[in-house]
């Protein structure tokens, strides 16, 4: 049976869950991967790798999927992850803190695999729980105000 583009991108997401990230990705996301978070530079082994760090630093990170909007081969997701920080992460030792990240991301799915993905989340409400700004590895220091936009 085929699925869906919204069940493709809520399976791909909540098998987090099941911390197997090499059949996750085999399964969900395309070889081919057009990725344009973190600047674009991300292919499917970065991905990959950014998850495997996710799950090594937070044993027990969950991820929830809050709501989603699909439209022909484009699914919206907001989604939730959450953890207690038990290894280092991007630099800062593990607190044994629990932290939830949200975000919203936009994937674009093809042949029944996530060909293309956007991204944001709520880094600047995310690191604070993680320890105290002044603590943080340069460059996420400078995250502590996000920049005011010209109106």
């Amino acid at each position: 049976m085929t699925m869906t583009a919204d069940e493709v991108a809520r399976n791909f997401y909540e098998s987090y869950n099941d911390r197997d990230l090499d059949k996750t990705y085999e399964q969900y996301v395309s070889r081919g991967l057009v990725n344009h978070a973190f600047g674009g530079e991300y292919d499917w082994g970065d991905w990959l790798a950014t998850g495997r760090g996710l799950l090594a630093s937070f044993k027990d990170l969950r991820v929830a999927v809050l709501d989603q909007i699909a439209q022909g081969d484009r699914v919206a997701t907001r989604l939730s992850m959450s953890g207690t920080q038990t290894g280092e992460f991007h630099g800062i030792a593990p607190g044994d803190a629990v932290s939830t990240l949200t975000g919203t991301v936009l994937d674009r799915i093809e042949d029944g695999k996530i060909a293309e993905h956007w991204s944001d989340s709520d880094l600047g409400g995310f690191m604070p729980q993680l320890t105290p700004a002044e603590a943080w590895p340069r460059p996420l220091a400078g995250w502590t105000r996000l920049p005011s936009r010209p109106r």
